[in-house]
This record gives C-alpha cells, structure tokens and sequence, in this order.
C-alpha cells in the first residue's frame, strides 16, 4: 500500500465547474482521469456497438463508430435505456480504472467522476472532493454554453443526487458560485495541503 497512489476523487453535478477544476489540476502538473472518457472509450468496442445497434438501430452508429449524441439523446430521456447502457459499459470501465491504478507511478492520482456517489464508487477513494454551485448558477453557466436547451439541462440536474445528499459524504466541498480567480484560489489552497491526506482501507475499482 506504501507504493500506492492515494486516489482522490473529484465530483460535481453538472454545472458544477469540476471539470475547471480538474483543468487547474492539470495545469499545475497533476494526472486527472476524467471517468468519463474511459467509459466512453468502451463503446468502441465491436461486441459493445453490436449490442446498442440491436437495440437502439443502426442510427446510433455511424461509420464504425458510435454516434455518441444520439446514444445521449437516448439514454438522458430513459432511466432504463440509461441502465441498459451502464450494464454494458460499467463493469469494462471499472476495470480500465483499476488498470491506471495499478499502472500509476504518482504519488496522488485524481479522478473527475461526475456520478461517484450514483455509482457507488465512494469507498475506492480515499479522498472526495465535491465542487457545487447553486442551481440558478449551474443552468446560467450551462445554458450560456448553448449545448442544451434549459429543460434538457433542468431534467440532468433533477437526475443527479443533490448537493445537499453528497456533501456530508465528502472529504472537502469546494464553492463555485464565484468568479475563475477564485476557484483557482480555492486549488492552489487544496494542493497545498495534499499532504495531509492519507490512505485509507477502500476497495479496488475491479478485482
């Protein structure tokens, strides 16, 4: 365990600002996994587009690929397609997970996991950091980036645990209701105590 990254787990609801976050992460020279680029790695995989293209039409895959704004479309309108999706790809990801795990020479390795607690990942960390922000701020930023009318952005939000059910579950909850100069205020403050951090008796991602 000595050798061991201690694995810290960056969370948010949508809105939040935790993939800014991340980014300051990076930029200060720190590896951030972002879970959801490993997942979405997984539906490359053939046996995976066989699946979804059997069960949602060959729409959903275009030139080999899968067309990953309609299979959004489809799985954000639809808890049960959503749970179809996830019981394909969840079980792989978990295991490409604990591969960057067992792979990593870092000494703190963080992971931006936007539904940690939805997808029970909360004892493989050793630390959670949640980074919330008022739903009014969260809809003002997300509706500003124009990728999503604001009832599709409201249904997300509603889909997500709220703030108020995560936050006691955390290690530290990060504010960002304010401007850019104060989160990166709030990251260089968290990095300066990262030693304070420890190990902790958690699970693997995968055995």
């Amino acid at each position: 365990m000595s050798n061991a990254p201690i694995l810290i787990g960056i969370t948010g609801n949508i809105g939040s600002g935790k993939s800014t976050f991340c980014s300051l992460l990076r930029e200060a020279g720190y590896n951030v996994v972002a879970a959801d680029e490993v997942a979405g790695r997984q539906l490359d995989d053939p046996q995976t587009l066989k699946k979804i293209a059997r069960r949602w039409g060959t729409v959903v895959v275009s030139g080999g690929k899968p067309d990953r704004k309609k299979i959004a479309e489809i799985v954000f309108n639809s808890k049960t397609e959503l749970d179809f999706l996830n019981h394909l790809v969840h079980p792989q990801t978990l295991i490409a997970l604990q591969q960057i795990v067992d792979d990593s020479p870092e000494k703190y390795l963080f992971f931006e996991v936007p539904l940690l607690f939805e997808a029970g990942l909360q004892r493989c960390f050793d630390y959670i950091v949640l980074i919330c922000a008022d739903r009014a701020r969260r809809l003002q930023r997300l509706t500003r980036k124009g990728k999503a009318k604001a009832e599709e952005i409201e249904a997300r939000m509603d889909a997500q645990i709220d703030d108020l059910g995560k936050a006691p579950l955390c290690d530290l909850v990060i504010d960002n209701n304010g401007t850019l100069k104060t989160l990166k205020t709030r990251v260089t403050n968290f990095i300066a105590n990262l030693e304070g951090i420890r190990q902790r008796d958690k699970i693997p991602f995968s055995i």
